[in-house]
């Protein structure tokens, strides 16, 4: 048994909605300088009114998010944003978060499962996300959730795309 670290069995996951501005402050505190330059692929010094309107902008259909709690700490989130609807299959963009307090202990992974399943539920087959080359655990993170992700080059950015059957949805 591991000791001094808390495990993901007491992080309860929940879906965010338009008035959880606090959550995404507390996450986006608990992020190093490094690891917001993953995530907003450039330096973030602080979560500026307008970005934090839109990821507060969540509609649970065409904006999407889960958050991770231990208790009442925010520790992450995860969220999903349309960007395109082809003959009634949605496609959206796939992003996450977790402190670095949090990091390596499975919390990335099952934010995504929750915001992927409820992708499923309103018809999203295709997920995708743009990650620096160098964020290994992301790429790592988004194989283990898909199995199979395409992946396209684009300097020092990926883009990861995965496509779901109607099957696997349903799973």
């Amino acid at each position: 048994m591991r000791t001094g670290r808390a495990t993901t069995a007491c992080v309860r996951l929940r879906e965010l909605g338009p008035d959880d501005a606090d959550v995404l402050q507390a996450v986006f505190d608990g992020l190093s300088p490094l690891s917001r330059h993953r995530r907003f692929h450039g330096p973030m010094p602080v979560l500026t009114r307008l970005a934090k309107q839109r990821l507060a902008a969540v509609d649970g259909r065409e904006h999407l998010a889960f958050a991770a709690f231990a208790g009442t700490r925010a520790i992450g989130i995860a969220r999903l944003v349309a960007t395109g609807d082809q003959a009634g299959e949605l496609a959206g963009e796939l992003a996450v978060e977790v402190v670095d307090a949090w990091h390596r202990r499975g919390v990335g992974t099952r934010l995504a499962r929750a915001v992927v399943a409820r992708g499923c539920l309103l018809g999203y087959r295709e997920f995708a996300a743009d990650v620096l080359a160098e964020n290994r655990a992301v790429q790592a993170l988004f194989r283990k959730v898909f199995g199979d992700v395409a992946v396209a080059v684009d300097g020092w950015e990926l883009r990861l795309t995965a496509r779901l059957a109607d099957r696997t949805c349903a799973a």
